[in-house]
């Protein structure tokens, strides 16, 4: 494992908070410009400073132990936020990045990573070859990645090979049913054809390198592309169990969802109500997140 992560040179000294969001401001006017705008440059930046890395770690608990001694990899880990946040916290996590959008730059993702850590733990390549043996992880994370990757399918049996029985895949990505591009931060028409999004990033004055990169994914499409793996793998959605869980406890904030929460409570309509509620949110939720459990083999039998 540490051999095939010993690519490029680590820092000898962890880059300060200070250096290191100078870093993180050059990278992403370099790479993001005519992307994003300079202000949302800059929130990003200091979300990746101060957001909360683990909170993911926090929700999975529920459904899979995390201990000091699981092994995690970052499937597309960028500039190695959440990498550093586990090894922090004492679990052995690697981080894959391929740095599509930093390819040709003077600064890259991968090499900001390298040097957050002493430790070699960074290796670059592609999801659709990862250079590890089978189920040699407790964890594979691929959080808002799926979308950017050349062929999903090939990544994700990948990420399923190299994740151990008993342990979990986690992806999140963008839902392209919603009235909105994430990357872009500007309104879009869901699944526009790419043709007229170039037109329409061109009169908005952005970019479209971002828009060659991204494969449309909806909900449907990655349960899709879940339910292939076969049936040695459990699919949990998170957003929904989450949809359940408040339900059940009557913990929704807004006053019109504990409204139609109630109503999936009533006899005779409640069912049904439950069953369109459900399907709605699938089609507009703004993300999807997922987690695969790999069975042990004897139980999928």
């Amino acid at each position: 494992m540490n051999a095939l992560l010993q690519i490029g040179q680590n820092s000898a000294v962890p880059l300060a908070e200070a250096e290191l969001r100078e870093l993180l401001l050059e990278y992403r006017r370099e790479n993001w410009k005519g992307i994003q705008t300079e202000s949302t440059q800059r929130q990003i930046v200091d979300d990746m400073l101060h957001g909360d890395a683990l909170a993911l770690l926090r929700e999975l608990e529920g459904y899979l132990p995390i201990g000091r001694e699981s092994r995690v990899l970052d499937l597309g880990s960028g500039v190695g936020s959440f990498v550093v946040a586990c090894r922090n916290r004492g679990l052995h996590a690697f981080g894959l990045e391929p740095d599509r959008i930093g390819r040709g730059a003077k600064i890259t993702s991968i090499q900001i990573a390298r040097r957050r850590l002493i430790a070699p733990v960074f290796a670059n390549g592609v999801g659709e070859s990862l250079p590890f043996p089978d189920g040699c992880f407790d964890l594979v994370v691929m959080n808002h990645v799926i979308e950017h990757v050349a062929d999903q399918a090939k990544v994700l049996r990948e990420a399923a090979r190299v994740v151990r029985e008993g342990g979990a895949v986690y992806v999140a990505c963008p839902n392209y049913m919603r009235w909105c591009e994430p990357h872009y931060k500007i309104f879009w028409v869901p699944l526009l054809p790419k043709v007229l999004g170039k037109i329409y990033l061109r009169l908005r004055g952005r970019s479209g390198a971002m828009l060659d990169q991204l494969t449309y994914t909806t909900h449907k499409r990655l349960r899709k592309r879940l339910a292939a793996l076969g049936p040695e793998y459990v699919v949990t959605d998170l957003h929904r169990e989450e949809f359940l869980r408040k339900r059940s406890e009557g913990s929704f904030a807004a006053t019109a969802t504990r409204f139609v929460s109630r109503l999936t409570y009533m006899p005779m309509i409640g069912p049904l109500a439950l069953r369109i509620v459900l399907k709605y949110a699938s089609l507009t939720d703004g993300d999807s997140a997922m987690l695969i459990l790999r069975r042990p083999k004897a139980a999928a039998e």
